[in-house]
């Protein structure tokens, strides 16, 4: 009788019911345990940057092209994939252009007309840092030219200075103030001291890139595309003055057969040196007296 009712318990032990409940509970706990990893991982992802968890090539594209420059520290690049995004250089703090004092407003957006003048339609590679985005959305990057590091290249260049405020990678930091030493050393860009280089429209063409001032007689003017131009003799020179700006020079056209003195960042334009006018203190008249017009 005892070896019966054992084998009938052996029999109920070893039964199709009792080695289902042994699965579900299998897969209950396999589950459980996913569910639990996933939570880690986003209860992580709310304490630390994104890139810290998966690859960086998983979620964020590193080459485009910057297709906007909004001042000398912030670009809009478009991605291979047609993606756009904002990009804060990492490190760099540029001149705020709407600030009250016009001489900081100058620096500022002499800022942004380098940045234009180097990286405006130009392919760039991304990459970044600890950090992802800042409190804005904006990507934070190092932006690479085929020269090299851009935030390294404006800083050694003198338009903006190093924003060590956030941390970053300290190898980065010591590059970036000893490239801000560097450029005040040599007084370049907004560290220069003094008068920029006064220079006649024929010169100007072996200053692209730099601030320097013009000197030139106004022969004619002209308004195109949203701008206002002061042209030199056969327009060797232009000034330009944005529509927006136009509100600063109520009186731009008494500029017509004067001579004129204009500083700012020289740029190009198909072939042709040309300087952007935002504000009044750009332009000076060197003399009071209005020439005589010669008939031809």
């Amino acid at each position: 009788m005892a070896i019966r009712n054992a084998s009938k318990f052996e029999n109920m032990h070893s039964s199709p019911i009792i080695g289902t409940h042994k699965k579900s509970l299998i897969r209950a706990a396999f589950i459980l345990f996913v569910f639990l990893s996933f939570f880690g991982l986003f209860v992580r992802s709310l304490r630390q940057p994104l890139n810290e968890i998966l690859p960086l090539s998983e979620y964020q594209p590193d080459a485009g092209v910057v297709s906007a420059v909004y001042d000398g520290d912030t670009i809009k690049v478009r991605f291979r994939s047609g993606l756009q995004r904002t990009v804060r250089l990492i490190g760099i703090d540029a001149p705020e252009i709407d600030d009250e004092r016009e001489e900081v407003q100058f620096r500022g957006y002499m800022a942004k007309r380098f940045v234009f003048f180097h990286l405006y339609r130009e392919e760039v590679k991304l990459t970044y840092d600890w950090q992802l985005e800042d409190e804005y959305g904006r990507l934070l990057a190092y932006v690479w030219t085929k020269e090299g590091l851009f935030n390294d290249f404006i800083l050694r260049e003198g338009f903006a200075s190093a924003f060590l405020k956030f941390p970053f990678k300290k190898d980065y930091q010591n590059r970036f103030q000893e490239s801000e030493e560097l450029a005040r050393e040599n007084r370049r860009g907004f560290w220069r001291t003094g008068n920029f280089p006064q220079l006649n429209p024929q010169e100007a063409r072996d200053y692209l890139g730099q601030l320097i001032s013009v000197r030139f007689q106004c022969t004619s003017l002209e308004t195109k595309r949203q701008f206002s131009f002061l042209n030199a003799s056969q327009k060797t020179f232009s000034a330009l003055i944005p529509e927006k700006s136009l509100v600063f020079f109520p009186d731009w056209k008494n500029y017509l057969h004067r001579n004129l003195m204009v500083t700012g960042f020289l740029e190009e334009y198909r072939g042709q040196p040309q300087i952007m006018v935002f504000l009044p203190s750009q332009i000076k008249i060197i003399n009071n007296k209005k020439p005589a017009r010669v008939e031809v």
